[in-house]
């Protein structure tokens, strides 16, 4: 869950896996009245421990989901069939409950309470500091970036008018965020990254953290905005909020 947020290498797979713990913590909650009454009532845990499977498909169906919109169906066919695989391996376990002795409580019932709690209270409690650590990282990590950026626009007295090459020699370092994207702008320019959220935090929002030396900042959400008639002189940008990093020149834009 907090692995895109630590420094690293680019990890594509990361923030897929994030949002998957993270919507685990959340579904997985409706695990936790099943384990309740499994560990009041022990001599009822067969037939709750079908019920826990039962949710728990529902659970998995909702992980295979958000595996399939982030990564792609693949992913999500994968996801079905690890959970189809951990199922066809619960059903013998599952049958030993019918006739097993109730005397003590089962394991499994404190596993469904403690699990889905401990993922939920851990990104509601981790979430801000993360969030906050990472972005900050990448944008000290930018400043070799702007640095040499600047050293052109000495020498050349402009920007450069494309930094788009197969190798990327500047790195966010941070296992979430994949590059910096230099985008000119008049005689000013905006670099920008896209920041890893959690999913409780503004619920599908996503943030691009932007960097320019004149602090007239653009970020767009379509294309096709880039190409307004020639009536439109300012093109809609897209975000509904922005904000200050704590760091000069460096603004956040959120979009829906």
């Amino acid at each position: 869950m907090v692995y895109p947020y630590f420094s690293g290498g680019y990890d594509r797979l990361a923030v897929p896996l994030s949002t998957m713990a993270q919507v685990f913590g959340v579904a997985g909650l409706a695990l936790v009245p099943v384990g309740l009454l499994w560990l009041a009532m022990p001599k009822h845990g067969f037939g709750l421990s079908i019920v826990g499977t039962a949710v728990g498909t529902g659970v998995a169906l909702l992980l295979a989901l958000f595996a399939t919109l982030s990564v792609g169906n693949a992913f999500g066919a994968l996801t079905c069939a690890a959970w189809v695989f951990a199922a066809i391996r619960f059903v013998p376990r599952l049958k030993s409950l019918k006739n097993a002795e109730y005397s003590t409580r089962h394991p499994a019932a404190m596993y469904l309470v403690c699990l889905p709690v401990i993922t939920f209270a851990a990104q509601m409690v981790l979430r801000a500091p993360l969030m906050k650590a990472s972005r900050d990282r990448a944008i000290a990590s930018a400043s070799q970036f702007i640095g040499d950026i600047e050293q052109y626009h000495a020498r050349h007295g402009r920007y450069p008018v494309s930094l788009q090459a197969q190798n990327r020699d500047y790195h966010p370092n941070v296992v979430g965020i994949e590059r910096y994207i230099y985008v000119p702008q008049g005689d000013s320019y905006n670099l920008s990254f896209e920041q890893p959220r959690f999913l409780l935090d503004r619920f599908g929002t996503r943030e691009w953290v932007v960097y320019n030396p004149r602090d007239v900042h653009r970020v767009y959400s379509h294309t096709t905005w880039l190409l307004p008639p020639p009536d439109v002189a300012e093109p809609s940008q897209g975000w509904y909020a922005s904000g200050e990093t704590g760091h000069a020149h460096w603004r956040y834009f959120y979009f829906d």
